[in-house]
């Protein structure tokens, strides 16, 4: 379980990087475009400035059910990824906390096992 809980806390605190990263890309690209742009939705965004991405669509829609990914993917792709940057943070430091409980209950058993040899 360990194991498991730091790997989505890595994973968690790495993909907020990732989401910086197109998140900036986003603001970039709607900077240098109409007002009317600002709008660009999450669908919109990754079908056409970063379509190597896209297929993450496919797997929303795997996962979650299809009024859920339709409602995401129609989020402006400014909005969205702030809050997924946001609750990436909270899910790694959840996952984080939960590994020093762990480490504190396994530190407690160990030495109470010490005391009694």
């Amino acid at each position: 379980m360990r194991i498991f809980l730091l790997f989505i806390a890595w994973s968690s605190f790495l993909s907020s990087f990732v989401d910086g990263a197109l998140g900036l890309y986003a603001l970039w690209v709607i900077s240098n475009s109409d007002i009317t742009i600002f709008y660009l939705s999450l669908d919109a965004f990754l079908k056409q400035y970063v379509e190597f991405i896209y297929w993450v669509k496919q797997v929303a829609f795997l996962v979650m059910p299809k009024g859920i990914a339709i409602w995401l993917f129609g989020i402006p792709a400014l909005i969205y990824f702030p809050v997924r940057i946001l609750m990436s943070i909270a899910i790694g430091r959840w996952a984080l906390k939960k590994v020093e409980l762990i480490n504190v209950k396994h530190q407690g058993i160990y030495h109470v096992v010490e005391k009694n040899k």
